[in-house]
């Protein structure tokens, strides 16, 4: 009699927290501008597509390859 109770109460409170996991969002940053990054950290995006990278000011950002290169001395 206690192993169906057990069962039918580890079933609800699974049942119950699947909206509350599904909330859970990661952290989403403004998309980048082309070129110079001034923003602290933003996601550098490749067209409309989702692939991205984040970037930190003084990176560059490539729209069309959605990739962040660190800006050298010389450039």
């Amino acid at each position: 009699m206690n192993k169906p109770c057990i069962l039918l109460t580890c079933a609800i409170v699974i049942l119950s927290t699947g909206p509350a996991l599904s909330a859970i969002k990661f952290k989403r940053f403004p998309h980048c501008p082309e070129g110079l990054v001034t923003q602290k950290t933003c996601e550098c995006r490749a067209g409309t597509s989702k692939r991205f990278h984040y970037c930190h000011a003084g990176d560059h950002c490539d729209t069309s390859t959605g990739k962040c290169q660190k800006q050298h001395a010389g450039d």
